[in-house]
Parts: C-alpha cells; sequence; structure tokens
C-alpha cells in the first residue's frame, strides 16, 4: 500500500500545485475588477464583483481545470519514475547475475586452462598429443574471450569502461596482429598483409590493447569467412591538425561476402552475419558489437562495404595523437614463448580454498621458480604469517571465515614489514580492479591466469629478484 502511494506521490503532488496556481487567478481577476470600481477590499465587494461579472464565472473554474491538467502531467511523470525503477531494478539484477556468473565460470576454468598451459610447457608431449592439447588450449581460450567480451560490454553500458592512451609503435602494432594471424591464413591458403600510409606518423599515443582488440575481432571475421585469395590491412591518414590524427584502418578480404539485409543489424548485439556460424557453435555475435562501441569512445566510426561472393571491406576510424617520444616497442598480444619466462627466487604464501585452484597455482608457481606455502582460510593466513619470511602473498578474495580483505587488514595491522599482497579472484566485473586496490591490496590477479600473466606480474614487483631462463 505505500509502496502504491509512494508511485502516486507526483500526481497528488502536481494535482494541488495545479490547483494552488489556479487560485492565483480568479483572486488576482477579482483585486483588479474591484480596484477599476473604486470598492472597498472586503467581503462585501467580493461578493458584489463576483455577482455582476459574469466572466470571473469562467475564470474561477481555473483551480479546476489547472487542476486536472496538473493530474495528468503527475501521473505521467509517476508512470516514468516507475519505469526507471524498473529498469534500474533490472540492471541491478543483470550486474549481480554477470557478477555471479562470471565467478562460477572462471573458478573451474582455473583448472581447465591452468592445466593445459602447464601440460603443454611441463611435460613431454607426442606430436599428435601436443596437436590435441593446443586444440584443447585454444578452445577454453575462446571461451575465456566470450566471457571477457560480455564483461567488456557491461563495462561499456556501466560507463565504466576507460581507455588508456600510451605512446606506440603503430607500425610493429599492426605487424604484431598481422603476425597473430599467419598460420590461420597460411592453413586456408590466404594471403595476408598490411599497407601503410607514409604520412602516418610511426608513433601514435593511443590505447593499444583496445586498437588491437578491434583489429584482431575483424581480421578473425576476415580469415573466418574467406576459403582462398588475400586479406589486406590498409591504414590511411584522414587529417592531421597539430599533433592530432584521425586514421583510417580498412580490413579488405576476398570472402563471402554479405547480404544488405545482414550489413543492416551486423553491429548490433548477438547479430551474426552467417547462420553457419550459430550452427557450427563458432562466436557469440557479440564482438563486432563491442569493436562499434570501443571505436566510439575512441572519438570514431565504423562500417562496411560488401557484395555476396565478391568480399568485404570492413572500415573503421579513431582519433589518436602523434607520441612526443619513442617508445619501446608495444608488448605483442601473442602469448609469451617460453624463452622469455623468467625464474624467480620467491617465497609465496598462498591463501586459496580451492584444493584444484590450490594445485594449479602451486605448479605454476612452481614452475616460475617459487616455493609456495598454503593457508585455506583467511584465518589461517593471518596466523600462518611471519615476517621476513615470504616475499608475496597471493590472496583469493572469497575465503571462508575472514575473507581476502579482511586478513590482508589483519595481517597489515598485526606486522610492520608486510611483503606486496595480489588479489588472486574471480571477480572482473567493471570497478573490482579499483576496489580491491582501494581497501589495501597491492595488485590484482584474475582468474583464470596463465603462467605468462604471473611472469608479467612478478617481472613488475619483482624485477631484481630473477634469474633468466
Amino acid at each position: 500500500m505505500s509502496q502504491n502511494v509512494y508511485y502516486k506521490s507526483a500526481t497528488i503532488k502536481y494535482t494541488l500545485y495545479g490547483i494552488l496556481f489556479g487560485c492565483g487567478f480568479p483572486i488576482l481577476a477579482t483585486i483588479i475588477e474591484i480596484n477599476k470600481l473604486g470598492l472597498d477590499f472586503s467581503w462585501s465587494s467580493i461578493f458584489f464583483v463576483q455577482k455582476n461579472n459574469s466572466l470571473l464565472y469562467i475564470i474561477d473554474t481555473a483551480p479546476f481545470f489547472l487542476g486536472i491538467f496538473a493530474m495528468f502531467g503527475g501521473r505521467n511523470l509517476d508512470k516514468l519514475q516507475q519505469k526507471n525503477r524498473q529498469v534500474l531494478k533490472t540492471s541491478k539484477f543483470k550486474q549481480d547475475f554477470l557478477a555471479n556468473m562470471s565467478h562460477e565460470i572462471r573458478t573451474p576454468m582455473v583448472g581447465v586452462i591452468g592445466m593445459i598451459d602447464l601440460l603443454l610447457k611441463n611435460t613431454e608431449l607426442s606430436s599428435i598429443q601436443k596437436e590435441y592439447v593446443t586444440t584443447i588450449h585454444q578452445s577454453s581460450l575462446n571461451l575465456l574471450n566470450i566471457l571477457n567480451q560480455i564483461l567488456d560490454l557491461s563495462k561499456i553500458e556501466a560507463g565504466k569502461f576507460v581507455l588508456s592512451p600510451e605512446s606506440v609503435n603503430y607500425r610493429v602494432l599492426i605487424n604484431q596482429n598481422v603476425n597473430l594471424f599467419l598460420a590461420p591464413a597460411k592453413a586456408k591458403g590466404i594471403d595476408i598483409h598490411a599497407e601503410y600510409d607514409e604520412a602516418l606518423s610511426d608513433y601514435i599515443l593511443v590505447d593499444s590493447n583496445r586498437l588491437t582488440q578491434i583489429i584482431s575481432n575483424l581480421i578473425g571475421n576476415a580469415i573466418k569467412f574467406t576459403s582462398e585469395g588475400t586479406i589486406q590491412i590498409k591504414s590511411s591518414l584522414l587529417s592531421k591538425k597539430e599533433d592530432q590524427l584521425q586514421v583510417k584502418i580498412e580490413i579488405i578480404d576476398s570472402g563471402i561476402g554479405i547480404s544488405k539485409v545482414d550489413q543492416k543489424r551486423l553491429f548490433s548485439r548477438f547479430s551474426q552475419f552467417d547462420d553457419q556460424t550459430i550452427y557450427s557453435g563458432e562466436g557469440t555475435g557479440l564482438g563486432l558489437s563491442i569493436c562499434k562501441k570501443l571505436v566510439s569512445l575512441m572519438g570514431g566510426k565504423i562500417g562496411v562495404k560488401s557484395e555476396l561472393d565478391r568480399g568485404s571491406t570492413f572500415w573503421f576510424t579513431f582519433n589518436a595523437h602523434t607520441a612526443p617520444h619513442q617508445p619501446t616497442a608495444p608488448i605483442s598480444s601473442k602469448t609469451t614463448s617460453q624463452k622469455n619466462i623468467t625464474k624467480f627466487d620467491l617465497h609465496v604464501l598462498l591463501v586459496e580454498d580451492s584444493e584444484t585452484n590450490i594445485l594449479v597455482t602451486k605448479q605454476i608457481l612452481k614452475y616460475l621458480g617459487c616455493t609456495v606455502e598454503v593457508a585455506k582460510t583467511g584465518r589461517e593466513a593471518v596466523e600462518t604469517f611471519k615476517e621476513e619470511v615470504y616475499d608475496l602473498i597471493l590472496m583469493d578474495i572469497n575465503l571462508p571465515q575472514l575473507d581476502g580483505i579482511q586478513a590482508s587488514k589483519l595481517i597489515r595491522k598485526n606486522h610492520k614489514n608486510v611483503p606486496p599482497i595480489f588479489a588472486l579472484t574471480s571477480n572482473a566485473l567493471p570497478g573490482d580492479a579499483e576496489r580491491f586496490i582501494a581497501k589495501g591490496l597491492d595488485d590484482y590477479i584474475t582468474k583464470p591466469f596463465t603462467t605468462e600473466i604471473l611472469n608479467i606480474k612478478l617481472k613488475n614487483w619483482f624485477s631484481d629478484y630473477h634469474q633468466f631462463y
């Protein structure tokens, strides 16, 4: 009952406002008429002008009609507010669902991706076994990529997606993206190459990770829908004003093409332009939708030109700046090779309650040259920790008894010399990383993680400890 009254509050309020505002008209008209006739202000004067001026009868109805008009306006506002509350409720439900789904899927994937990663790197396999394991590995990474796409979309829609421009070698970045697809292109007999506009600066300021995400998505689609021929990645400079650049990238293929009807819905969520992809289980239809949103964040546009059986040209533009200095070459999005793995002489306290996750993380740390002790609860971690013993704490967030954040705070409260504490968690929604770091943790690793990911984190924090592999 109280909720219904709350929903109708604007109706009641605006009706009263309309009536009160409407009362001003007959009062004002009566005062004017009394002044015009030169009468004293009294009740008898009011009754006199009201009785002898027929126009005042019409003006006296103003509170009634304005009250009705205001009531309808209030009702519409109430409906709009109720709809907004429902939208917010639905949005919160979606965020809660994504948080739960992300956590529940990522947790078992620690065992899948971690063990496959170790199987490839740390065991002797026959050629046929290596082929099978590589296929499983790629499939598991594709599953993780689908989950990341859903979370990327959630971040963008929540307005929490922030670009991080950095100085990169543009030509190197393009070549790295092309190199990622040389093997699958060669397997299909496709010639893939890049062309550059000589007017383009070699070094630009741009979010290289998101630019790579867009380019690799478009190249991947081009290879998927091209059985033979060529794929060309063409870069051109559209405009330059001082240090501001507008760049256009085109991915031109000789594939099956896209019908006019499919082109209209191509960049919509969950849309796939070839029904065979649905039947084969490839893709979510999110990739192009995310590309469109990323391009928009980069101040550009995206589109396609295509004819059936005559290939397609996907193009997009983005804004960038010329880099003030020449940086080191950007890190390739390709998996770090084994020869670049760095060994560390670190003693790690792993706080984790899942036996599978303990097994995987211990083996990865062992592979990286670390020794490990395990605490299975937050309380056990607080009791186990001793100063000058551990070089790093990997802290799961969702722990029994004490969660990871509470355990970290107690360790820091009880001890002066505490090593870096990394959040090790399946939570990967917008703001999670910032939230954990704001609560006192030093860094953040999302489950599932690979040997390379943990290796990069350790390099960032313990460069003085390492011995090259």
